[in-house]
């Protein structure tokens, strides 16, 4: 699960055995990335996808997502869906304001996906967004990692922020100027859509850097950026010739694109080929702040500062893949090992196991 190893550098199980149900969100009892920043005197933020539990409790229980929302596991400034939702008009749904969905979904009716924040004056502790948010979803996000950027610079603090775009999870919708950009090259619905949900992004990822720039963050700022996995089959997606896609084990459905921006460390371009994995961020940071990893739990990841130093070309142990083939923590698994060292990195086994 990409979110969970995400924070916590594992892969939400205490154990190989594939027969014993394992519950999505988040549990409390996990170490995350925010908690281990906060050691050192960093704020933690994210702005945008959540999907590791519900935020608070349903009338008629919690039984597929227990309540788990980014506060409750350290983070001091949030605001974040509990999904996936749209990439524009997002939380229309919330408003029955179904016309407001445009490009090749209009006419849909789309469930209700708000984003949530801390709040002060509700029994919950929480609330969502009172009003719609017109445009794309990305532009979004970063006007409120904007704000928080600015906040930080006043305070002069250092600080964590995660920002999980929705883009490009379905339903993708483009907005201008890139919608009127790909209609007229001729493109598809579907495809100027897709292409379109994903420049705004790309627009989004430069804002970014320059808000770094612009608040004096950039040259001590480690700037990450990757994806979960590969395109979903039937979308215009692309995994530029690997075979296969999203909930598959060969390269096109685990292999994408990974990019660090570290001006204070890296001072020249580099590409480099050895496999990195998200259960790797913790371990990575943990190092990088000079703390010790728990030892009170498994650690699927490892640190890859000499990586990022360029001290090493290679990970001392392998990336471990599972799938569940039936969606139901039981059943049908494929499961590959993603290894780099010399005698093994010519060879990936895919494996079947049914229990």
């Amino acid at each position: 699960h990409n979110r969970y190893c995400v924070w916590t550098a594992n892969a939400g199980s205490n154990t190989p055995d594939f027969s014993i149900p394992e519950p999505m969100p988040l549990p409390l009892s996990e170490f995350t990335i925010a908690q281990a920043v906060k050691k050192k005197g960093y704020a933690p933020a994210l702005v945008g996808k959540w999907h590791l539990g519900d935020f608070k409790k349903l009338p008629g229980g919690n039984p597929k997502w227990p309540v788990s929302n980014p506060g409750s596991h350290g983070f001091d400034f949030w605001l974040a869906t509990e999904r996936s939702a749209p990439t524009a008009t997002l939380n229309c749904g919330c408003f029955n304001q179904s016309s407001c969905i445009k490009g090749h979904y209009a006419g849909e009716e789309f469930a209700c996906n708000n984003y949530w924040h801390p709040g002060a004056n509700t029994q919950s502790g929480i609330q969502n967004i009172s009003k719609p948010e017109s445009g794309d979803d990305s532009t979004f996000m970063v006007d409120q990692l904007e704000s928080f950027l600015r906040d930080a610079s006043m305070a002069n603090l250092r600080f964590l922020a995660y920002v999980p775009f929705h883009t490009v999870h379905i339903p993708y919708i483009a907005t201008e100027p890139y919608l009127s950009y790909y209609k007229k090259k001729g493109y598809s619905a579907d495809e100027i859509d897709y292409y379109g949900a994903i420049s705004a992004m790309d627009a989004q990822v430069g804002r970014i850097r320059s808000l770094l720039d612009k608040f004096a963050f950039k040259e001590n700022t480690l700037l990450w950026f990757a994806s979960d996995n590969g395109p979903k089959k039937g979308t215009p997606g692309s995994t530029n010739g690997l075979s296969g896609f999203k909930t598959q084990l060969t390269e096109g459905g685990i292999r994408v694109p990974g990019i660090i921006e570290w001006p204070a460390m890296i001072k020249r371009n580099r590409v480099v080929t050895t496999p990195v994995v998200s259960s790797d961020f913790l371990p990575t940071i943990m190092d990088i702040l000079d703390l010790k990893m728990p030892d009170d739990r498994p650690v699927d990841g490892l640190s890859v500062l000499p990586l990022i130093k360029g001290e090493t070309k290679e990970r001392s142990h392998p990336i471990g893949f599972a799938y569940n083939v039936m969606g139901n923590f039981s059943g049908a698994y494929n499961v590959s090992w993603v290894d780099n060292r010399v005698r093994r990195r010519r060879y990936k086994g895919i494996y079947f196991i049914w229990v």
